[in-house]
């Protein structure tokens, strides 16, 4: 289930986005619930202290919060790393103020006149924000979102590794077979979540795929690329368990 928080500071467009967004919803038959409904930046805040990961839609102008829009995102971001954050702003020329300010959000929608067309966009980052494939990832392909309004998609199969990157907040690395590398905006454990069971924690900041591990040497995973990740020791028995089982199963 994707939960969704709506943030307008304008008591009736709130009440209508969210009828919009429930009926989007609907229609594109994603699991999704509108868990809360804020009209300030610090209400918010609030909620989401209780944990979690969510779907944000946020108005840019909160005109009686202290917060704008760029300060309260950096602020979510500290609190929910993994969250996704749309902007829904009446004026489109926000978009390069907001992108100039090095906050990276999920992407835009315009308030239009056009109810049909706000649903539709609604819809489009519904689906974005969980795409089929995150519900059946192994085996099959995983698509992550790499900036505004593009994803790339990974053949699950094909992914050797799973990082951290360490120069970038609140940010991973999808390393593949042939050395291929993607950066998005997310943690690993909700890559764990997305991936399942066939990757395995080798280290607190790295997912490993049992299916490239070949070997464990000196505290070292040896993958089917000929490259050598550091294996924490507490670890390393679930790795080999699990290698044995794979090769039991393939036995």
């Amino acid at each position: 289930m994707l939960p969704i928080i709506l943030c307008d500071d304008d008591h009736f467009t709130l009440q209508l986005l969210s009828e919009l967004l429930e009926r989007a919803i609907r229609q594109s038959k994603v699991e999704a619930k509108l868990v809360c409904l804020a009209s300030t930046g610090q209400e918010l805040l609030q909620f989401i202290r209780g944990g979690g990961s969510y779907l944000y839609f946020l108005d840019y102008d909160l005109g009686r919060d202290s917060l704008n829009g760029v300060d309260l995102v950096r602020q979510i971001y500290h609190t929910d790393p993994g969250g996704k954050i749309v902007f829904v702003t009446s004026h489109g020329e926000k978009g390069m103020d907001i992108l100039r300010s090095g906050v990276r959000p999920f992407g835009f929608i315009e308030k239009c006149v056009d109810q049909n067309e706000m649903v539709r966009e609604y819809i489009r980052y519904l689906k974005m924000a969980v795409p089929e494939q995150q519900n059946s990832a192994v085996g099959d392909a995983i698509e992550l979102p790499i900036g505004i309004d593009e994803t790339v998609r990974l053949p699950v199969s094909e992914i050797l590794y799973v990082d951290s990157v360490k120069t970038v907040a609140h940010s991973i690395c999808y390393h593949t077979f042939d050395g291929s590398e993607v950066t998005v905006r997310d943690t690993i454990e909700h890559a764990q979540e997305q991936l399942g069971a066939q990757f395995i924690r080798c280290h607190r900041s790295v997912l490993v795929n049992e299916e490239h591990i070949l070997a464990l040497q000196g505290g070292m995973l040896k993958l089917s690329n000929g490259q050598l990740i550091a294996c924490a020791l507490g670890r390393r028995k679930a790795v080999v368990d699990g290698m044995a089982k794979r090769k039991g199963a393939e036995g």
